[in-house]
């Protein structure tokens, strides 16, 4: 298969193969990194010369990387996406922990566990926006 891309469209496919590949390994080494991915990784990189992309990708030790201008403004949107998404990730953990409480007390059994972790969900998103995140303890 061949796909014709443009500069632009280049530069935009391996920003967003950076990006996943963030997601998808985020603080795992590099060792521990799939090697299907890094394969795919290297043969886009690969053209980065052809469509003069030079200001984000770099060889080292004839190993394919972004540069740290790609790293440093893709970052900055992992960054906006995890601030977009904190509030939801606070709200889920702290009601499936208070689900896993009810659960083991008897209060709520599995037919209607559903139903109170969306309830317990919603209890902890309208807490975090009536009160915000500094309204938040660690016990």
């Amino acid at each position: 298969m061949k796909i014709d891309l443009s500069k632009q469209e280049y530069r935009e496919l391996i920003r967003a193969v950076y990006l996943s590949d963030m997601v998808k390994h985020s603080m795992k080494e590099r060792d521990a990194h799939d090697q299907s991915f890094i394969d795919i990784d290297q043969k886009l990189y690969a053209y980065y010369e052809a469509f003069e992309s030079g200001d984000l990708i770099e060889e080292h030790n004839q190993v394919l990387m972004p540069t740290l201008l790609m790293e440093s403004e893709e970052s900055a949107h992992l960054r906006n996406y995890e601030n977009a998404i904190l509030e939801d990730q606070i709200a889920a953990v702290l009601a499936r922990n208070e689900l896993e409480t009810e659960i083991k007390s008897g209060r709520v059994n599995e037919h209607n566990a559903i139903e109170a972790l969306i309830e317990l969900e919603e209890k902890y998103h309208q807490l975090i926006s009536d009160k915000g995140l500094s309204a938040l303890t660690v016990k």
